[in-house]
């Protein structure tokens, strides 16, 4: 099996499936060396096949989170296909990862969210005004992200998805940020804390 532990994270494990000659998953798993039976994933225990007579006649790359990749017909040598579904499966992580934030910056914004909490709480005209400042050093530092991504390559559907947005509502809202003025006036408001 393969694991994703980016940032400290475990949410997907993969593995490569057997499928028969129909396409019907099996209770088996290529192990890197050999067949194992693995009937279903030992966490979610979401699945459960059925061990088929006969060998595998194809491999497909599967992941905890329910994704599946394409079936790829069995090599003579199962490692090479092994190879091929495993690399469908780490492209699956990539796009599954690619807007998700490190954890230690997850952690240190729950932190602030709960500070402002018992702020609120406790003085909450003084968490209004807490909150108002962090909303204007926010919006600089989502201008300076989008016109990033968009000078990388990124598509506004991939925009869109990391900020949770319609597609359209992205684009209309932040078109501007790819040009160099505006990107350089929300890095001048956006500039990193001095203490």
């Amino acid at each position: 099996m393969w694991d994703d532990e980016r940032d400290g994270r475990r949410e997907h494990e993969g593995l490569a499936r057997a499928l028969d000659e129909s396409g019907v998953p099996d209770g088996r798993i290529w192990n890197g060396h050999a067949w194992q039976e693995w009937d279903s994933w030992s966490e979610t225990g979401l699945v459960t096949f059925p061990l088929r007579a006969g060998g595998p006649a194809a491999l497909r790359a599967e992941c905890q989170c329910v994704w599946h990749g394409p079936t790829r017909p069995l090599d003579a040598d199962p490692s090479v296909t092994a190879a091929a579904v495993k690399a469908d499966w780490e492209q699956h992580i990539a796009d599954a990862t690619i807007a998700v934030p490190p954890r230690d910056v997850e952690e240190e914004m729950s932190e602030l969210v709960l500070r402002l909490y018992a702020l609120a709480q406790e003085r909450p005209l003084a968490a209004l005004g807490a909150l108002r400042d962090l909303e204007g050093k926010i919006e600089p530092q989502r201008v300076i992200a989008v016109g990033r991504a968009r000078h990388q390559g990124e598509s506004w559907q991939k925009v869109a998805d990391a900020l949770g947005v319609a597609r359209q509502s992205a684009w209309e809202k932040y078109k501007f940020a790819g040009t160099g003025a505006d990107v350089g006036a929300a890095y001048a408001k956006a500039a990193p804390p001095t203490s």
